[in-house]
Order: C-alpha cells, then structure tokens, then sequence
C-alpha cells in the first residue's frame, strides 16, 4: 500500500493531499490485475468502477453511432485515469476501454465513492471535479459531431447546385 500511496502522491490530481487523506482513499480501492482484451467500461453501459491505471495499457474506443466501425482511438497508461463516469448515476459510458495487455489498476467502484466522500471529502470534490471536466469534454466531442452531421445535410448555395460545387 505504500508503493500506491507513493505512485497516487505523483499524480497531478493527487499531489497536494495529505498522507491522512490519502491513506483513506487508499483504503477504499482495490488493486486489481486485467489480463489482455479485458473490457473494463463498455460504452453506453453504466461503468462498474472508476480505473487509475497503475501500469499497463488500456484502449479507449468510441462507435458514433449503431453498426459504425471504431473512431477516437486513444490510449490511457500509468497514472491515468478512465471510467470516471462511473461515478455519476445512471450515466452511461461514452467508450468502451479494454485492457492492451496485461494492467493493474487502483480501482474505486461507486459505493466506495459515496464512503469517500464522508471520510475524505475534499479527494472526493476532486473526483467529482474530474468528472465534471470529462463530462464538459464529452459535450465538446459530442457538439462538435453533431455540427459536422448537419454540415453534411445542409444543402449548397443556390449557385452550388445550379452550377455544381
């Protein structure tokens, strides 16, 4: 545990914490090892848990909508974290993570969350200010989709059609 309370004193999020507040935190995760093509959050499913991934490689893929091939391809490691959303009630995943390889994860489910925030509030506030970031970044990638949809409906100038574009 004091190898995690080292690795989680690293992390931006949780340099300026005390030990007291962090031993805490600490004891409300579980370390726990994924093997290769393990689904951690599977979009559009409420997640089980949020991850800090302590080492490995996890994959974040994203469907834009039903059928449609794998898009925003990104990777998390060491020290990052995924399934945020967890932390929300009936909040549904915006992507789907699966472990690369092999990877252990620090991991915090949302009963352990709600437990957090009595204890160690000020972690939890962090947590939820974390969220609030994803979910902020969420609607961006979300706008931004959707503005790209009607560019593609709107039909052209009256010269554009007439004369082709």
């Amino acid at each position: 545990m004091n190898d995690l309370r080292t690795f989680l004193h690293g992390l931006p999020a949780f340099e300026r914490f005390p030990d007291k507040q962090l031993d805490v935190l600490l004891n409300n995760l579980r370390l726990e090892d994924y093997q290769a093509n393990r689904q951690l959050v599977t979009q559009g499913s409420q997640g089980p848990a949020l991850y800090i991934i302590v080492s490995g490689t996890v994959e974040l893929t994203r469907r834009n909508g039903a059928g449609e091939s794998e898009q925003d391809v990104r990777e998390a490691r060491d020290g990052e974290v995924v399934g945020l959303l967890s932390l929300v009630d009936n909040m549904p995943s915006p992507e789907t993570c699966t472990a690369k390889g092999r990877v252990t994860a620090a991991v915090l489910t949302p009963e352990r969350f709600n437990t957090l925030f009595l204890l160690a509030p000020t972690i939890a506030h962090q947590l939820q200010y974390m969220t609030a970031v994803q979910l902020a970044r969420d609607l961006q990638e979300k706008n931004k989709s959707l503005r790209k949809g009607l560019a593609k409906q709107k039909p052209g100038s009256l010269l554009e059609r007439l004369f082709g574009k």
